[in-house]
C-alpha cells in the first residue's frame, strides 16, 4: 500500500462546480492520483457529505469525497507545507474573472515553482499568460472541457458526456519536450472508460474555435437577454454576431491559426433544436460577474498587438464593460459615493 501511494500523483482541483465536480471524480475514477480538492461555496455541505453524482459518465454516486476537502488554497497550502507534499498538478475548474479574482495569486500558497503544473480548465483565450509572468518555469495546460453539468449545494447531475481537448500553452521559456510530456501525464491519469479525453496539438488553436462562439452568440445575447435561438430569429445572429464571427477569424489568421472554413456555420449550428441559453447570458440572469475579459478582453488584446480592426467586437465589450460594472456593484464589489461627484471636465 504504501509504495503504491508513493507512485500516486498528487493533484489538486480548485472549483468544485459542475464541471469541477466531474472533472475531480474522474481523476478519482482512474485511481493513479492522491486528490485534493478546495471548496467555497458548498464547503460545510461537502466536507460532511461528500458530493451526490447523477452522471449520465459514471451513474449514480453518493456521498463521493477525495482525499481531502478543504476551504482555501490556503488551507491546503498549509497541510502541504507540514506533510512535505508538492502538488504535481493544480487544475483549475473555476469560473474566470480577473478582474474580480486574479487566480495566478490566488494559487500562490499550494505552487512548487518549477515543479507544479497548472490545468485551466476554463473558458476564455489567452489564459496562460499571467501564470507564465508569475511562474515563469512552470508548465501550462490547456483544457477545453464540454461537459453538460450543474452543481446545486453538492448534488450534481451531468447531462452531456465529458469531452476534453488538452494541450498545452506554448511557455517561451520552456522547451517543447517538458511542456508535452506533462501534458500527456495529465492524460493519463484523466482519460477513462468513461470519458472522451485526448491529446490536441493546439491550445491556440482550440480556443480561437471556442471563441467563434463564445466571443460573438454568447456575449450578445448576454447583452439582449434572448437565447440563440431567439437571437437567430431577431435578426442580431446576421446582424451582430456574424460580423463578430468574422473579425474572431481575421485575428486568428493574423496570429498564425487558419480556422476552418466551415468554423462559423458549425458554431451555429452546434444549438441546433435548442432554444439554448449560453453560459454569459445565465450569469446575468443570476446576477454573477461575467467572464468579460477571458472571452472578449484577451481577444481584443492581441488584436491590438496584430494591428487587426474589430469593430463590432470592440462595441460589444465596451457596452459588456458598462454590465459588468453594474453586476460587481449588485454584488458589492464596487461602491459608489452616495450622491454624484460634480466634475469640471468638458465633453465635445
Amino acid at each position: 500500500m504504501g509504495s503504491t501511494e508513493e507512485k500516486k500523483t498528487n493533484v489538486l482541483l480548485i472549483g468544485s462546480g459542475g464541471v469541477g465536480t466531474i472533472v475531480a471524480y474522474g481523476i478519482d475514477y482512474v485511481g493513479k492520483s492522491r486528490l485534493d480538492i478546495v471548496v467555497r461555496r458548498d464547503y460545510d455541505a461537502v466536507s460532511k457529505k461528500g458530493y451526490d453524482i447523477d452522471s449520465c459518465d459514471y451513474g449514480q454516486i453518493s456521498g463521493w469525497k477525495p482525499d481531502n476537502i478543504f476551504a482555501s488554497t490556503d488551507a491546503a497550502g498549509e497541510q502541504a507545507k507540514a506533510s512535505g507534499l508538492k502538488y504535481d498538478f493544480i487544475v483549475i475548474c473555476t469560473k474566470n474573472l480577473p478582474d474580480v479574482l486574479k487566480l495566478e495569486d490566488v494559487v500562490a500558497p499550494v505552487v512548487t515553482e518549477e515543479h507544479t503544473t497548472f490545468v485551466l480548465m476554463q473558458n476564455g483565450f489567452d489564459l496562460a499568460r499571467p501564470f507564465f509572468a508569475k511562474y515563469p518555469k512552470n508548465v501550462v495546460v490547456s483544457g477545453v472541457s464540454h461537459i453538460g453539468s450543474h452543481n446545486h449545494n453538492g448534488k450534481v447531475k451531468q447531462t452531456q458526456q465529458d469531452r476534453t481537448y488538452i494541450a498545452y500553452f506554448e511557455n517561451p521559456n520552456l522547451g517543447p519536450q517538458i511542456q508535452e510530456q506533462k501534458t500527456k501525464q495529465f492524460i493519463s491519469i484523466y482519460s477513462n472508460d468513461k470519458n472522451s479525453c485526448g491529446y490536441y496539438p493546439s491550445a491556440k488553436h482550440n480556443r480561437y474555435m471556442k471563441l467563434v462562439y463564445n466571443s460573438t452568440m454568447n456575449t450578445v445575447c448576454a447583452l439582449t437577454g434572448v437565447d440563440t435561438g431567439r437571437l437567430e430569429y431577431s435578426g442580431g445572429l446576421e446582424r451582430i454576431s456574424i460580423p463578430a464571427m468574422r473579425e474572431v477569424v481575421a485575428v486568428a489568421k493574423a496570429d498564425g491559426v487558419d480556422l476552418p472554413d466551415d468554423c462559423i456555420s458549425h458554431a451555429i449550428h452546434s444549438d441546433d433544436g435548442d432554444w439554448f441559453t449560453p453560459s454569459m447570458a445565465v450569469d446575468v440572469q443570476k446576477g454573477n460577474p461575467i467572464e468579460l475579459e477571458v472571452i472578449v478582453g484577451n481577444l481584443l488584446t492581441v488584436a491590438r498587438e496584430l494591428k487587426v480592426q474589430t469593430p463590432t467586437l470592440d462595441i460589444l465589450y465596451e457596452l459588456l464593460r458598462v454590465v459588468q460594472f453594474r453586476l460587481k456593484e449588485n454584488q458589492g464589489l464596487i461602491s459608489l459615493p452616495e450622491k454624484r461627484p460634480i466634475h469640471d471636465k468638458f465633453w465635445s
